[in-house]
């Protein structure tokens, strides 16, 4: 069962990856760039190509690697902004529908109790 959900950590490679290499580059890159674990199951490596039209997503479940791989019929994802303090940054679940659907996420705020018959 292919298993991707908001419980799970994504984690962006914001360097330039030959997505031609296929798993075993990944799993490279994840320990040499990214210093990490690609065998950790709790988290999901997301590979974007140089043009933005392809993205390829590596999990380990279940002792196998899996890949998912997104290609827009038209245009190019949106790439998101990268942490240069940290080297890397984690992306919500939300956040990578997001990404892969082509939209921006805006941050949306209940306005204050009392203020238009809100309760919060």
């Amino acid at each position: 069962m292919l298993e991707l959900d908001d419980n799970l950590r994504f984690y962006i490679f914001n360097g330039n990856t030959n997505l031609r290499g296929g798993y075993i580059r990944m799993c490279a890159t994840i320990r040499e760039e990214m210093k990490s674990d690609p065998r950790d199951s709790r988290n999901v490596y997301v590979f974007i190509n140089r043009s933005c039209t392809i993205i390829r997503m590596l999990h380990y479940e279940r002792g196998f690697y899996v890949v998912y791989e997104k290609r827009p019929e038209n245009g190019r994802f949106k790439r998101p902004v990268y942490d240069s303090g940290t080297g890397k940054y984690k992306i919500s679940y939300a956040d990578l529908v997001c990404l892969t659907e082509g939209l921006r996420r805006t941050e949306i705020r209940l306005p204050e109790a009392g203020v238009y018959g809100a309760k919060v």
